[in-house]
């Protein structure tokens, strides 16, 4: 780039710059320094040009530093996302291997589904072989008749020999 020599006069102070920037941008930074310097010699009448100029160009240290760090801020956080964005990208191109294999696996199951329903219809339509009547098992059948108290055990004749006086008492109540 060409190298531009700039004239600028702030608050009264002339001075000369030499710089790559065009001249407009030079221009409106030294309009916006002018501002900066008039803005704190409003604020404090009695602050000289010079220490107007140091109270402006802390302030300008300061905002720079500020966005500075807020743009190292966003580069991490556009990292993070990036990486984020990778580990997504690598779990769908899995999830979509994973699906297409499922794919073609439910096609291989449909095909050999397709061969053994056309097996058994070839077989059932053999009149050669008898077809067997389904056997179904029985319903069960419920028991009618009085029923036994669980909390009252009944007790076999053999099993009585082996109680005690004390249980049998507790029996018969």
């Amino acid at each position: 780039m060409s190298k531009n020599k700039i004239k600028l006069n702030i608050c009264g102070v002339s001075c000369a710059l030499v710089s790559e920037d065009s001249e407009e941008y030079m221009l409106s930074v030294g309009r916006e320094v002018e501002d900066a310097i008039e803005a704190v010699t409003r604020q404090n009448e009695r602050a000289s040009l010079t220490l107007a100029a140091m109270i402006a160009a802390l302030n300008f240290c300061d905002s720079s530093h500020k966005a500075l760090a807020s743009a190292d801020n966003l580069r991490s956080q556009i990292k993070d996302y990036l990486e984020d964005s990778s580990r997504a990208r690598l779990e769908a191109d899995e999830a979509r291997r994973e699906i297409e294999k499922m794919k073609k696996e439910i096609q291989t199951l449909r095909v050999r589904l397709a061969e053994k329903e056309k097996a058994g219809k070839t077989e059932s339509s053999d009149e050669s072989l008898p077809s067997a009547p389904v056997q179904r098992p029985a319903p069960q059948t419920v028991q009618k008749g009085s029923f036994s108290n669980p909390l009252k055990p009944t007790v076999t004749p053999e099993q009585e020999g082996f109680m005690s006086f004390f249980e049998k008492t507790g029996q018969e109540d």
